[in-house]
């Protein structure tokens, strides 16, 4: 769950939406292609976002502008 901080172009990731978690974490999904969503929209686990352009799902983890390592996050 979270809330949606972005929406827009981000260079080498396509169309990208960034929810932010409770946690503080952001989770970015890029290459996104038919969404609804909108910016400060509250969106729930689960909930769809969009579509993938090209079969292909960007998904980036990052605290405080620095990129995580998404298999410790996971954990």
């Amino acid at each position: 769950d979270g809330l949606v901080v972005f929406v827009g172009e981000k260079e080498n990731y396509g169309n990208v939406i960034i929810i932010q978690g409770i946690d503080g974490i952001d989770i970015w999904y890029g290459n996104m292609v038919n969404t609804s969503i909108k910016l400060y929209d509250y969106v729930e686990k689960g909930q769809l976002l969009g579509e993938v352009k090209d079969n292909t799902l960007y998904l980036v983890y990052s605290k405080e502008d620095k990129f995580l390592n998404y298999q410790e996050y996971l954990n």
